[in-house]
């Protein structure tokens, strides 16, 4: 696995199922990069939290019609960490090409580079470990999102794309 290649793009978007592995791998492989992470979930946490005043949030708590503020926030923390000249990695689902559209828009708006990096670990693996987990995410969640994988490539807009199976 060569990762040299991403450290030099100004986006690298870390992306699989839930249970992955793509906080632990972005931890590992990037905490030390001088790059910013983003991560929509705990976007979700704190804008919940907040509004809710202090009101724990858990995955139980999502719901669809905050999506839409969470991406404008998440949007603008790219483009302000960008306009800063900050690199950033975002942690982030996206196992669709409609579901990456958005970071590639900003990269070609603000004329950055963005990779893609896809934790392609088996759904049963994904769902074991998310029963491990304190916060876990619904199973028919990570079901619905396998069944819509569409893996990363450079025609999509990315100037780099790794696909890991074993993660």
């Amino acid at each position: 696995m060569d990762l040299n290649k991403f450290q030099t793009l100004d986006i690298i978007l870390v992306c699989g199922l839930p249970g992955s592995g793509k906080s632990v791998f972005s931890r590992q492989f990037f905490a030390n990069s001088g790059r910013d992470r983003v991560n929509r979930k705990e976007i979700q946490r704190l804008l919940y939290e907040m509004l809710h005043f202090g009101k724990r949030w858990t995955e139980q708590e999502f719901d669809a019609v905050d999506e839409h503020l969470v991406k404008h926030v998440e949007r603008k923390i790219i483009e302000q960490l960008l306009q800063s000249g900050q690199k950033v990695l975002v942690d982030n689902t996206s196992v669709s090409e409609s579901s990456r559209k958005a970071y590639v828009g900003i990269a070609q708006q603000m004329h950055r580079t963005i990779g893609a990096i896809f934790l392609h670990i088996p759904p049963a693996t994904c769902l074991q470990r998310n029963r491990e987990r304190e916060d876990s995410v619904p199973e028919r969640v990570i079901s619905n999102l396998a069944a819509a994988i569409d893996l990363p490539r450079t025609e999509e807009g990315f100037k780099e794309v790794l696909v890991l199976k074993d993660y």
